[in-house]
């Protein structure tokens, strides 16, 4: 990047004290928020932060890792508590209508709930409640106005298009890496969790499922990942904010399928968040994804298999070509903001002496080894 690495630096504008040109100036809060001390005409930023300054950087760090755990811990609590209560209502309403129950009941109990709409709709209170309160306790904690998210600028149709094609195309590139691993994780005693959707049983149990995956998840992971963390990340830096939050969402998805697309997913939505300085771009783009790999999930149960094929086939063909197109079209006219000296050393430098970084990560390790096991 074009810029002197200068051992001090002047701010000339707080929401952009590190002069770098890359970075969207509207999008970052007042840096006065981390440097008070800035407020003094002739202040400086030296290039290794001073100890004030880094306690006052982990701190808004720690206070991202700890809203994301709160929301996961909020989540599941809510899912445990309903899944404990629906079965025991289910025990009691058999009891009185055959009396004596078989030694296996809980495991019938269990199939009723996922064969019914029970599940996807406890499923769908808990995350929409966890990411919620998380949403809303994240904003209060680091002193982040829900509507500095959304003040939507430069979006047109066309552009929109684009993101959702490049998505998409995203989604299918990481497929194909997916299928080509498996057997080769498979020859070496691993597996690769496949996430699925099952479009079958009930009207209700369907429809709950595509109201929790095409409008809750995407709005409410958005409000999480791409406005409490994007922007808190990017107090230092947009470029971290970036990569850091996507590599959040993409360990929060649990598994190494959905981390080979959440991943490049959340550069991008975190880049367009950026660049148009709101979540409406993320939230349209993580819609249409998650509701095409539910359309593709129905095509694939419902349609024949011949006509699935040609189906399949011309869709791969057609995305290959637009999704490339507008992905080269974007980096060839656009570029993601790059990173000072001075933001290096406020970055993953101190990121990775926050506790909380290590704490989430431990606590999403744990919920993946204990579901394989």
């Amino acid at each position: 990047m074009p810029q002197t690495d200068y051992t001090e630096i002047s701010p000339v504008d707080l929401r952009n004290p590190f002069r770098n040109p890359t970075e969207e100036p509207d999008y970052s809060p007042d840096y006065r928020e981390i440097a008070p001390e800035l407020d003094v005409p002739g202040s400086k930023l030296p290039l290794v932060p001073a100890k004030a300054e880094r306690v006052r950087i982990r701190r808004y760090f720690n206070m991202t890792f700890l809203t994301l755990m709160f929301g996961f811990v909020v989540a599941m609590s809510i899912y445990t508590g309903l899944h404990m209560l629906s079965t025991a209502i289910l025990r009691q309403v058999d009891l009185r209508k055959v009396g004596e129950l078989p030694q296996n009941y809980v495991m019938i109990a269990e199939q009723y709930m996922n064969d019914s709409a029970i599940i996807n709709a406890i499923t769908l209170i808990a995350f929409l409640c966890g990411n919620l309160t998380a949403f809303l306790v994240g904003c209060r904690l680091t002193n982040v106005k829900p509507k500095t998210m959304f003040r939507l600028r430069d979006l047109h149709f066309v552009r929109a298009v684009m993101y959702v094609l490049i998505g998409l195309w995203l989604q299918l590139l990481s497929g194909m890496l997916t299928d080509w691993l498996t057997p080769l994780l498979k020859r070496a005693g691993m597996r690769i969790a496949q996430p699925g959707f099952e479009l079958t049983g009930s009207s209700s149990r369907i429809m709950l499922l595509v109201v929790y995956l095409c409008l809750i998840a995407p709005v409410t992971e958005e409000l999480l990942l791409r406005g409490v963390a994007l922007k808190n990340l990017s107090r230092v830096s947009q470029r971290f904010g970036i990569f850091m939050s996507a590599f959040l969402f993409a360990v929060m998805h649990g598994n190494l399928s959905q981390f080979l697309f959440t991943f490049p997913l959340g550069i991008l939505l975190g880049y367009i968040t950026v660049r148009h300085n709101s979540l409406t771009p993320a939230i349209i783009t993580h819609m249409a994804v998650n509701l095409f790999a539910l359309v593709y999930s129905y095509a694939e149960h419902e349609m024949q298999r011949s006509f699935f094929r040609t189906a399949d086939l011309s869709y791969t063909l057609l995305l290959l070509l637009l999704g490339s197109a507008a992905f080269f079209y974007l980096i060839l006219t656009e570029r993601l903001p790059d990173q000072t000296p001075h933001q290096a050393m406020r970055g993953m430098r101190l990121a990775a002496g926050c506790p909380l970084f290590w704490a989430f990560l431990c606590m999403h390790a744990a919920v993946v080894i204990y579901s394989v096991m």
